[in-house]
């Protein structure tokens, strides 16, 4: 399906403006702070929009230009030097150029102007440390008319400072303070109907009519607000159509550098859905189809051996339930092989063991979301690039999403996402707890279920619940809530609430089952906003406070285990694996050393610089780290200069490895807290492992 540029042109010029707006903005202000790396965050997160919603209308000339832009901001931000003066000029230059052709779009051009191929080449200049002009204003050929003059140049001028349009421009934070304050009138109008109830019961049967009457105005009242909110609602929504013509393009693109033989199926779809939202699922499905390509789809060879179709097909399908949105990415590739991810996780995770090699092969899908988690051996253009599953996960949870997976091997993998039609209002079950009320968003819940004290099965790790021949773990609403009152012994049933996130079920104990709403969600107060516990807050009638739980947070804080056979859970007496993280830059540095480290029995971890290290040891725990000096974003010494200053990694042994051997080297690592120092010209595999090996009292 072709995508009708008018029903969008609007908007786009709109979001143009805004973007250019704040560009101007904030390059004023990084004149005064050129080192303030959040104007620079904000620069790369504006020119990175506006690219992409070029890219979609197909002004090809606008988006290079902001592609261009991304990388010089891009490059000041890898090496952390200062935003010169000279950038700024270039950057200010270049939006008043694109200020002029956005008005220019709209009065019907094609988004292409005369000044582009200079922008590109001082761009380049700019790049490449050249002298370059940062005034595109003499680009334009002279005109052949009489100069006009200055009171028609003054005219000229103010014209270009207002826009005359038929629409006009709102933040969806100010639709969403409309809604909180139409949220507030609502629970007013619930108030005051419990209010006229009373009164109708206790007051005389004279003053029934009066009472009556005022209850359907009321009804009304209510209805009426009701469609207010849907309409409200509606201004922050968008077609998603608006993303799958660039998606296909795109994925077409990767499909033939791999030289698979692959059909899409990507059919149009009529559904709106949340603006926000929107903006953040092209990188997510697009991962996603990648994923499909290069994990999923066999190649011609292969898909013949195994008496398969020749071409694969990969298929992205969207459809709604009341109001959640469902989207579909399936192949019908090789599927998950199951027994590599356990061959993985085992090495990532050793301290795991037990619970990895009996996992059942739901349980083993966690892993794939795990942070630099991959089942290749071999880098590829599609995968291998510091992006997995685990940046896939982190954004559905942003956006009040889940993911599931289902895989059969040799028939394929399917990946089904589940998004709120709008981040305004939420599906969620109130529970009650020691007299408390909590809201659980309705997408994390599997099932709710009445059972018997004798229902319970005990088992080594603590009580489990047969679920359709599932057995799932049993957790107390005070390991949620430490200040809530335990459940005595006495009470012989109980109301529980089957929870399901990535593919894992836990059930969660609570005592009343209250009711079922779409709320408004609140932003978590200013003094609570550190505690991950909780997603939001909404208020009932009475204008009290009810926590929204965040599930995924909960579960992460829960240590599953499985729990399928329970001869499995004994412990096994197992010599203790170290963990070994290798932070390099160069591949084949780090390859060398994981060789080396390998051999001698040690689970290794690889990272490429600082950064990525620090991301590693959040997620695994490491027994000992080597580590490269020189490197981009966060070098060797920076990296150990976090750790020695973070309570849970200050005590884990360092080692350096440098290119050449230099005094003031070592003796900043010995005051920086090192406790090794191995040059690469003298680097032999005993130096490093004896080094190892007496860190770890081996």
């Amino acid at each position: 399906m072709n995508l009708d540029k008018s029903m969008f042109i609007t908007d786009y010029i709109s979001e143009a403006r805004e973007i250019l707006d704040s560009l101007d903005d904030i390059a004023v202000l990084a004149i005064k702070e050129k080192r303030n790396f959040s104007y620079l965050e904000e620069i790369l997160r504006l020119l990175h929009t506006l690219k992409g919603s070029s890219r979609m209308m197909e002004y090809i000339q606008i988006e290079k230009v902001m592609n261009h832009l991304e990388n010089i901001f891009k490059n000041i931000q890898s090496n952390q030097t200062e935003i010169s003066n000279k950038v700024i000029q270039l950057l200010l230059g270049i939006l008043t150029v694109m200020h002029k052709v956005i008005d220019e779009i709209e009065s019907g051009s094609d988004g292409t102007f005369a000044e582009y191929d200079e922008i590109i080449k001082n761009i380049d200049k700019a790049m490449e440390d050249e002298d370059f002009t940062t005034d595109f204003s003499e680009v334009e050929k002279p005109s052949e008319t009489t100069a006009p003059t200055d009171a028609a140049n003054t005219a000229a001028d103010s014209s270009d400072l207002f826009h005359d349009s038929q629409t006009i421009k709102i933040h969806v934070s100010e639709v969403d303070a409309i809604l909180q304050s139409l949220d507030k009138l609502i629970m007013r109008q619930i108030k005051l109907r419990k209010e006229i109830e009373f009164l109708k019961k206790s007051g005389n049967s004279s003053e029934f009519q009066s009472y009556q009457e005022l209850s359907e105005n009321i009804s009304v009242l209510e209805k009426q607000s009701v469609d207010i909110q849907k309409s409200i609602i509606a201004l922050r929504m968008l077609p998603f159509d608006m993303i799958l013509r660039p998606i296909r393009r795109s994925v077409v693109s990767e499909a033939l550098k791999t030289g698979k033989n692959i059909e899409f199926d990507i059919p149009q779809s009529e559904i709106a859905i949340d603006k926000f939202i929107l903006e953040k699922l092209p990188a997510i499905l697009i991962h996603l189809v990648r994923n499909s390509i290069d994990h999923g789809i066999e190649s011609p060879e292969e898909r013949a051996k195994l008496g398969k179709p020749e071409k694969g097909k990969i298929s992205v399908s969207v459809s709604q339930v009341s109001n959640r949105i469902f989207i579909t990415v399936k192949d019908d590739g090789h599927g998950i092989d199951y027994e590599k991810i356990r061959a993985k996780a085992f090495r990532l995770f050793p301290e795991r063991i037990n619970e990895i090699m009996t996992a059942e092969h739901n349980d083993l899908l966690q892993y794939i979301f795990a942070s630099g988690f991959s089942t290749k051996d071999v880098q590829t253009d599609l995968s291998g690039r510091g992006i997995g599953l685990d940046v896939v996960r982190t954004e559905m949870d942003k956006l009040k999403g889940k993911i599931s997976v289902s895989s059969e091997l040799n028939k394929g993998t399917t990946f089904e996402l589940s998004l709120p039609a709008s981040l305004a209002t939420q599906d969620g079950l109130f529970v009650s707890v020691s007299d408390n009320s909590y809201l659980i968003l309705s997408h994390y819940i599997k099932e709710i279920l009445t059972v018997q004290k004798d229902d319970f099965l005990q088992l080594q790790h603590g009580p489990v619940l047969n679920v359709h021949n599932e057995l799932i773990p049993v957790f107390d609403f005070d390991i949620i809530n430490p200040n809530s009152a335990k459940h005595t012994g006495i009470k012989n049933e109980f109301s529980v609430i089957v929870l399901e996130y990535l593919n894992r079920k836990i059930s969660v104990i609570v005592d009343k089952v209250l009711h079922y709403g779409t709320v408004v969600i609140k932003p978590v107060p200013p003094i609570l906003k550190d505690f991950n516990a909780l997603q939001g807050v909404v208020f009932d009638e009475n204008y009290r406070i009810i926590p929204v739980l965040n599930i995924p947070d909960t579960m992460k804080r829960f240590k599953v285990i499985n729990v399928y056979d329970a001869k499995n859970l004994e412990v096994r007496k197992m010599p203790k694996i170290h963990s070994i993280l290798v932070v390099d830059d160069s591949h084949a540095t780090r390859h060398i050393e994981q060789i080396i480290l390998e051999a001698e029995n040690y689970n290794v971890a690889t990272a490429v610089d600082g950064i990525d290290a620090l991301e590693k040891m959040k997620q695994h725990k490491f027994d000992l780290v080597v580590t490269d000096v020189k490197m981009p974003r966060m070098d060797g010494f920076v990296l150990l200069h976090n750790m020695r200053h973070k309570e849970e990694l200050k005590d884990i042994p360092v080692i350096m490895v440098s290119s050449v051997f230099e005094n003031d080297t070592l003796d900043r690592v010995k005051n920086l807290g090192g406790q090794g120092y191995i040059v690469k010209s003298d680097f032999e595999r005993e130096n490093l492992t004896a080094k190892v090996k007496e860190l770890l009292h081996e």
